[in-house]
């Protein structure tokens, strides 16, 4: 993760330094399959802050304040797609700080979680500081260096693209207004009764977000679950440009432009075989119709296949289907 970080924090009286040491469910129930995969991405983010009186001053994963008073929601520490995370309470007992939330993304039981962090020393602080930077320099280089080979050698393989027989659906956006589409015969758009949430830009849409709708598609034959192409509705009031979505990641590459319609992987760096790799492939399309925002998206993350295989095999073919599935839907 790039950030700008700094030391700008004077030492005074008070002062105490923090890293985050660990993640855990409070009844020890351990984390299983994608969940495990997210919390550990939120330890990822290698959280370090100067406590001062009342206020936090992180450092990492990026420079930025809160107040402990007005500390409510995971959303102040900018952590990515919080919305089923639930704070309620934050406390700190000698030498930790803990953060509990709700983690109301899983179907188990155990859902109070604990976002644990550590006192440490000033000297040891700001060795981590510099330790990051150096580590993060390395990172980047090494993720420019996968997206020239990805452009020379692209692992993302799109089949010759048909033409589907058509038919006319309407969907409503969240106001009730129609949204006419040309869709594939064989589908049919049903409203998300699954839990899921996505952001364009500002504009954020989910299963329980305001302004927004998610439409599943269901087709006779196939069925990737949250995998598959989606339809995302919002009547949100913020902009969205698709150039700038395009460019707002530096870890996201356009693999193929065609008219608007995006498909592309999204990179990440395996800390554990010290290499750039794909995290995702997604496809895109978007149009404005009249207040609604309309988004045609799908990701497949390799995090959701099990197993110790590459499973570049399976991403491509559930992309193929959904970029066939894309370009035969038409925004009207």
């Amino acid at each position: 993760m790039m950030v700008m970080a700094s030391l700008n924090c004077k030492p005074q009286d008070g002062e105490t330094y923090w890293e985050i040491n660990n993640i855990y469910r409070e009844d020890k129930t351990p984390f299983k399959g994608l969940t495990e995969d997210i919390m550990q991405g939120i330890l990822d983010y290698n959280f370090h802050f100067i406590k001062k009186g009342d206020s936090l001053y992180f450092d990492l994963p990026a420079k930025f304040s809160i107040g402990l008073s007005s500390f409510k929601s995971l959303s102040q520490l900018q952590i990515a797609k919080t919305d089923y995370y639930q704070m309620y309470k934050q406390s700190f007992e000698r030498d930790t700080f803990k953060v509990m939330f709700k983690d109301l993304a899983t179907m188990t039981e155990s859902k109070n979680t604990v976002l644990e962090f550590v006192r440490i020393s000033k000297a040891e602080y700001e060795d981590h500081i510099k330790d990051e930077l150096l580590e993060q320099k390395a990172v980047a280089e090494k993720i420019n260096a996968f997206k020239l080979q990805l452009k020379a050698s692209p692992q993302i393989v799109l089949e010759p693209l048909q033409k589907l027989p058509q038919k006319s659906l309407a969907i409503e956006d969240d106001q009730g207004k129609a949204i006419t589409l040309l869709v594939p015969k064989e589908i049919e758009l049903k409203k998300s009764g699954q839990i899921k949430t996505q952001q364009f830009g500002a504009i954020k849409i989910g299963t329980f977000v305001k302004n927004a709708v998610v439409y599943d598609i269901q087709h006779l034959k196939k069925n990737y679950g949250l995998k598959q192409l989606a339809i995302w509705v919002s009547t949100d009031p913020a902009t969205f440009h698709l150039d700038d979505w395009m460019k707002e990641n530096p870890k996201r590459i356009i693999f193929k432009a065609d008219h608007g319609d995006l498909t592309g992987y999204e990179l990440d760096y395996d800390d554990k075989k010290q290499k750039a790799v794909i995290r995702s492939v997604f496809c895109l399309k978007y149009k404005k119709v009249g207040q609604a925002h309309v988004f045609l998206y799908a990701d497949v993350y390799a995090a959701q296949f099990a197993g110790n295989y590459d499973p570049l095999k399976e991403m491509n073919e559930i992309l193929n289907f959904n970029y066939l599935m894309l370009e035969n839907i038409t925004i009207q």
